[in-house]
């Protein structure tokens, strides 16, 4: 497996949303026009976001134990999601000031390259210089209690034929209100637009 790193220089055309707050952008492989949500929280996936996305997304949604609470890692079953398992990785939110520590890391990201694994910090894999911008996304979810998505060009060392990923964080808090472990899941594409 090759590896590119560091990962490519970003593209312009990039969109980059946090789902609360998402404005107007062109998208790198479809010229898709994003709606934005206004200041209110997410309701759901952008149009035109993976299926396995959304499904996370609604899964997520379902399992809350009631309004305005989140879910916590007790009420995620795998057994509900069992296609969508390869995809999804969580992490744990640890100490103060917070860090993002790998736990459960599904096939398809192993196959990737990406070096996460569990037991490590989400930054340590990842250059210096980009640090903050990968943490941002991860540090929003902690502290805002909302999700964020992302769709473009990979931040961490992966395999050479990965052109764009597609994710989503979901908070998950074991008390329904403090962030303890974000559900993630990534779709990885290949540069003619195709799931890898």
């Amino acid at each position: 497996m090759s590896r590119l790193w560091p990962a490519r220089r970003p593209d312009p055309r990039v969109c980059y949303h946090h789902v609360s707050a998402m404005a107007l952008a062109p998208h790198l492989l479809e010229e898709l026009r994003l709606p934005p949500s206004g200041d209110g929280p997410i309701t759901r996936p952008p149009p035109g976001a993976n299926a396995k996305i959304v499904a996370i997304y609604e899964y997520w949604r379902r399992i809350a134990p009631g309004p305005g609470v989140l879910p916590g890692r007790q009420h995620l079953d795998p057994i509900d999601i069992p296609k969508l398992l390869p995809h999804v990785w969580l992490v744990d939110v640890v100490g103060m000031p917070r860090r993002f520590r790998g736990r459960l890391i599904g096939t398809t990201l192993q196959r990737s390259g990406i070096p996460l694994k569990p037991g490590v910090y989400v930054e340590d894999p990842i250059a210096p210089a980009l640090r903050e911008t990968v943490l941002a996304d991860f540090r929003f979810v902690a502290e805002t209690r909302q999700p964020v998505w992302f769709r473009g060009a990979p931040r961490a060392p992966h395999d050479t034929a990965i052109f764009e990923i597609e994710r989503i964080f979901l908070p998950l808090a074991a008390d329904g209100v403090t962030v303890d472990m974000l559900l993630n899941l990534t779709v990885f594409y290949e540069s003619a637009g195709k799931e890898w």
